[in-house]
């Protein structure tokens, strides 16, 4: 494990042992949800605050993006946010480490892919073999399907460079030559053939057919004291992924402006991306295969249970 990765573990380690949460530090009224820039994965979220749902329902909503997953848990610990949408994997590493979340509601499934460069000859896995992949970060979801993708083809992930890289840089460091392939989230995956730099070697369906991915974190000090706000937001959740679904055209607009990429880029992200608002019993099955494969990768120590990171109590009923 890397010294970045091992650093994050540690600040999450202390501050949930420690109780340090400034849960008072901020306007009640107010609702904090962290979420990762310039991620699709985060569309509903975006549609809600587009289309004014947190207002109809009478929340005060402060929008917070970061860069990685890791990030957003470390805020939730340290009481800057209450609500977060985040990579499942970060979640579960947290909740292993004995932060106070759980996790409320699912976002989406798949919505990755592997990019390599244009002119690459590269046709199968082996012969990743001697170059260089990039993630996101150690202990994302990106990091836990490529580990999961080089096991089950029995290919060593020490034969390939692996490394960590800002996903805004990616497009540049493989137009120049520096990186032979990326495993990323939407829009960067549809973005490099549509820029001409790159191409899609296998989206992550091909990986793992409707692997979670994003899912809704919530404090349990914003569970216990505001329990009515959380039953609203996830029904809001819930109402803005069924949105997305019925009105396509409009999600495009929106989310292409939200985005900054074109309309028609946008539609096509869209059918790469699953989007759900409940985690269904594939769900959560496959999160405990996700937590297995972090055991196997040194990130989460526990076999941890269903019940232990999952709380659906405050999802609306049907």
């Amino acid at each position: 494990m890397n010294k970045m990765m091992m650093g994050c573990l540690v600040v999450i380690s202390i501050i949930a042992l420690s109780g340090v949460y400034s849960y008072n530090a901020h306007p009640k009224d107010t609702v904090r949800i962290g979420y990762l820039a310039n991620d699709q994965h985060s569309s509903a979220l975006a549609i809600a605050n587009a289309k004014g749902m947190f207002e109809a329902e009478g929340i005060k909503v402060e929008l917070q993006s970061f860069n990685v997953g890791a990030d957003i848990v470390i805020a939730m610990a340290a009481g800057q946010i209450d609500v977060g949408y985040v990579g499942i994997a970060p979640a579960t590493m947290a909740i292993d480490k004995g932060m106070p979340l759980k996790i409320v509601g699912a976002v989406n499934e798949e919505g990755s892919g592997i990019v390599i460069s244009k002119n690459s000859t590269m046709d199968n896995l082996t012969d990743f073999e001697g170059h260089t992949m990039v993630m996101p970060s150690k202990g994302s979801i990106q990091d836990v399907l490529l580990n999961y993708l080089l096991q089950e083809n029995n290919i060593s992930p020490e034969s390939i460079d692996i490394r960590e890289m800002q996903t805004s840089l990616m497009p540049e460091a493989i137009q120049s030559g520096r990186i032979d392939g990326y495993i990323v989230w939407e829009p960067y995956v549809i973005q490099a053939s549509s820029g001409g730099y790159g191409k899609t070697f296998m989206y992550s369906d091909e990986i793992w057919k409707n692997h979670p991915c994003c899912v809704i974190i919530a404090s349990d000090n914003f569970m216990q004291n505001n329990p009515d706000k959380l039953r609203k937001i996830l029904r809001i959740h819930q109402n803005a992924t069924d949105y997305i679904y019925s009105n396509r055209n409009d999600t495009s607009s929106i989310l292409s402006k939200q985005f900054k990429i074109s309309f028609n880029t946008e539609k096509e992200v869209l059918n790469h991306i699953k989007f759900v608002a409940v985690p269904d019993e594939d769900f959560r099955n496959n999160s405990l295969k996700i937590v297995s494969i972090q055991i196997q990768l040194g990130y989460v120590e526990h076999n941890l249970t269903q019940n232990e990171i999952f709380d659906l109590s405050y999802l609306p009923s049907k």
